[in-house]
């Protein structure tokens, strides 16, 4: 297969086996220093605080401080993040625009609010969101990554790309700002750019499976199989990583599918970046 064909074919490819939606979001329920130990819920059972590490102890824990006190913003911002934490998208999303209406100006609630709307796939109204808590905190790289996010599921990648490089300045080589970037490159069809940042990435040790898998990725729609296998086996059962490329290998060989696929696509972005 020749390089460009192998290069088109990818492009074409790549939205269909990456979701923007699992892209880091950056969020964490966190109980500050002055945070009680427990609390009681409304039907008189104690709920401890524990690991929040852990999202379902997060949730359950939160949810039993926002019982007591849904109007607080802190309450209201914590439990959003932790349903986000555990897939609870409609809740979240109920908790968080009740609680963004009573408090517009506060950052963390609209962060917590605009990275939910992402999460639930409604990118168009999550980015007003963010960009307004980016105002109120102007130094936070999270909630510039989080509107790349949202850009790159709306198919905006080089907008997105912009946001992404735009975080890099406030957190320089952060590997979380990285590999969303390495993988948004990679959804507009930039392979070798987006492996060289997701090897950026890697240099971090913070990095972890994502930016590994992401890679492995960029390396099979390049037809490099064995690398990627390699790579991917760090994380993965050899018989899912085994599978998987030969899934990707099998539908990079099918034409009929990447003409199809050509007729289906989307005008081409032609902002500058």
């Amino acid at each position: 297969m020749a390089m460009a064909s192998r290069k088109t074919k990818a492009k074409k490819f790549l939205p269909l086996l990456v979701s923007v939606s699992v892209l880091a979001l950056g969020a964490c329920a966190s109980t500050g220093k002055d945070e009680p130990k427990s609390t009681v819920d409304p039907k008189g059972l104690t709920v401890e605080a524990g690991n929040l590490d852990n999202p379902v102890a997060a949730a359950a824990y939160w949810g039993g401080r926002y019982e007591q006190n849904p109007g607080d913003a802190a309450i209201a911002a914590n439990y959003g993040n932790a349903l986000r934490g555990i897939g609870s998208l409609p809740q979240a999303l109920t908790v968080l625009s009740g609680a963004a209406r009573q408090h517009p100006e506060n950052a963390d609630v609209l962060e917590a609010y605009g990275k939910s709307l992402v999460a639930a796939g409604e990118a168009g109204q999550a980015i007003p969101v963010l960009v307004k808590a980016a105002s109120l905190n102007p130094s936070d790289w999270r909630l510039v990554m989080a509107q790349g996010v949202a850009h790159d599921q709306l198919g905006e990648h080089r907008l997105a790309r912009i946001k992404y490089r735009g975080a890099l300045e406030l957190a320089p080589d952060n590997p979380s700002i990285l590999t969303n970037l390495g993988l948004s490159l990679a959804l507009a069809g930039k392979l070798p750019q987006a492996e060289d940042t997701l090897r950026r990435a890697m240099e971090n040790p913070a990095a972890g499976a994502k930016a590994r898998q992401n890679l492995a990725l960029v390396m099979s729609l390049q037809g490099r199989f064995d690398e990627a296998a390699r790579l991917a086996k760090a994380d993965l059962p050899p018989a899912i990583v085994n599978n998987n490329i030969d899934y990707i290998r099998s539908m990079m060989a099918q034409p009929a599918l990447w003409k199809q696929m050509e007729q289906l696509d989307a005008p081409a972005d032609t902002r500058i970046e």
